[in-house]
């Protein structure tokens, strides 16, 4: 045992002594789980088939309840006529139960009519179906055969023989729309848009060359006038503000290019049969 300073370093540590009980040792036996008997399966199956029973009858009385019935159409428009229109093809329709009614398959059949462009459907418990209706904005006629009314994608809205004078802007493709229909549409009513109304009134049609040039007709006009869709308002403008004085300057034109910004190419008439058609001027 070592000591220093008269205190134990380490103290004295007991010897533990292990000694058998006299009693012999029990085995312990496994602990297991109880396996189920054939009688507990049985209950167990018929439970089962009872609570399925019990299921299936309830969904069945909750389809054909006749109280879960669509019995009544709200429908909510901006336009009356649109708003008739959803009105008589909901109705027409067996909406059926209201729980079990598949509100996208309907949202889905009432974007497909015309001038809808977005439909907000809700059930209203226990009978009721409330629909919300966005119509499409008529933008310009596209002239395929027919002329047909579009909003800003393309989308058609209705169709006519003939176009009333300053109703909305005619749109022709020398292509007869056969490449990029829907993105020519979509550029020109994005460059319509910045247009004014009193100025938007004037234009009769446009048409789309092979070329890929844009021609403009102006109502009492009869000058062709090229333009771009890039500063398509702003060139329109120019042309307004300065085609009385090119008339002055060089006669009747036959067409204005103002595709070049901040030039403008003007070609007047022949002034006489036989004469030679006079030259392209430049002016700016």
């Amino acid at each position: 045992m070592a000591v220093e300073n008269r205190y134990q370093l380490n103290p004295a540590v007991e010897a533990v002594i292990f000694q058998r009980s006299a009693r012999p040792a029990r085995l312990k036996g496994k602990s297991g789980k109880k396996s189920l008997r054939w009688p507990h399966l049985l209950a167990i199956f018929i439970s089962l088939v009872l609570f399925f029973l019990g299921a299936a009858q309830v969904y069945y009385y909750v389809i054909t309840c006749e109280e879960l019935r669509i019995k009544r159409v709200e429908v909510t428009s901006p336009s009356p006529e649109l708003q008739q229109r959803v009105e008589t093809f909901l109705l027409s329709r067996n909406l059926g139960n209201i729980l079990i009614c598949n509100l996208d398959y309907l949202r889905l059949n009432l974007t497909a009519l015309p001038g809808v462009k977005e439909a907000r459907l809700e059930k209203v418990l226990p009978s009721t179906l409330r629909v919300e209706v966005f119509p499409r904005t008529p933008r310009i006629y596209v002239r395929r055969g027919l002329y047909f009314l579009v909003d800003e994608e393309g989308k058609v809205l209705s169709q006519a023989a003939a176009v009333e004078e300053g109703s909305f802007p005619v749109l022709e493709d020398e292509d007869y729309f056969n490449h990029s229909y829907q993105e020519k549409v979509r550029l020109t009513c994005q460059a319509l848009s910045g247009v004014e109304p009193g100025v938007q009134s004037l234009i009769r049609r446009l048409v789309f060359k092979k070329d890929l040039r844009l021609e403009v007709e102006l109502s009492g006009d009869p000058v062709r006038l090229i333009l771009s869709l890039e500063n398509f308002s702003e060139k329109l403008n120019y042309y307004l503000a300065n085609r009385e004085t090119w008339a002055q300057l060089f006669g009747p034109l036959e067409y204005v290019d103002l595709r070049i910004e901040g030039r403008a190419y003007v070609k007047p008439l022949e002034l006489a049969a036989g004469n030679s058609r006079g030259a392209k001027k430049e002016v700016s």
